[in-house]
């Protein structure tokens, strides 16, 4: 299922197949109203029995908080962004998960450290963002995926943090990249914000830790992905044209870049997976 934030005609799609074909269950639900501006969808899926589950996670520019519910002891994570495909371990057998996938705008929490530091990891929640912890065990012990979700729309209601000038700046920055479908000019981005391309850079990997120019790749290749997986007997050319790459051969080197795979290698390894199964 594709999740789409648009803005200025354009979307950007932060997805992560492997996580939905190579688990149990999966179930996602995209977020709705104001909750729309920071959160991009809530999550469940289960892990395997007497088995330690794994999978690999791409690029997405985002950050997810992960509940894992039902076993004896909850426990909840940060789950960051990786630079490239990287396969990710240690997940409970036979747990259920629930997560959330926030936008990378989002203004939500403020996190004690900067992103670039946490990319590519899963981080225990109370040591990177300041809140009551009482949350992780209410998610953990709720009975459904949809209570959860319920739970977590009240809990935020209140967390939301104070949005600052700085954060205003990459937001509109991101923005901005979302509408050129990832193309702007990093100088024109400076030109038309007022800062210098370092300052923005410093900024961008403060709160989402990635550089524009990293973020604009990735927003190119997330919206690639989405037309590749989502189009029956795609033509990569289709691709090329409508995000704005040079040609085939550039194409299939920036999405390697990411995945480790070529679109049509990817899109072999999500096809078979034995729990590629729509909520």
């Amino acid at each position: 299922m594709k999740t789409n934030v648009k803005l200025a005609g354009k979307y950007f799609f932060p997805s992560q197949p492997e996580i939905e074909s190579n688990t149990q269950q999966y179930k996602e639900v995209k977020a709705k109203g104001h909750l729309c501006k920071d959160i991009a969808l809530f999550y469940q899926f289960k892990t395997k029995k007497n088995e330690i589950s794994s999978f690999s996670v791409i690029p997405d520019g985002c950050f997810d908080i992960l509940f894992c519910c039902g076993s004896n002891k909850h426990s909840a994570v940060l789950w960051t962004s990786p630079l490239h495909r990287t396969t990710q371990h240690d997940f409970e057998s036979e747990c259920d998960y629930f997560g959330i996938r926030f936008l990378p705008e989002q203004k939500v929490f403020k996190l004690k450290n900067s992103m670039k530091e946490l990319l590519g990891k899963k981080i225990p929640l109370l040591d990177v963002i300041s809140l009551d912890s009482s949350i992780v065990e209410k998610i953990g012990a709720a009975k459904s995926f949809y209570e959860r979700i319920v739970l977590f729309e009240t809990f935020i209601k209140n967390s939301a943090s104070s949005l600052n000038y700085s954060l205003n700046i990459v937001e509109y920055s991101i923005k901005k990249i979302y509408s050129s479908n990832g193309l702007i000019n990093i100088d024109k981005l400076s030109n038309e914000t007022g800062y210098s391309a370092r300052h923005l850079r410093n900024k961008f990997e403060e709160y989402i830790g990635f550089s524009p120019k990293q973020f604009s790749e990735i927003v190119r290749f997330q919206n690639s992905l989405a037309m590749v997986l989502h189009t029956d007997n795609i033509n990569l050319l289709d691709v090329v044209h409508e995000n704005g790459y040079h040609d085939q051969a550039h194409f299939i080197k920036g999405f390697k870049k990411f995945a480790h795979l070529t679109p049509i290698q990817f899109k072999e390894v999500v096809s078979q997976y034995p729990y590629n199964k729509k909520f």
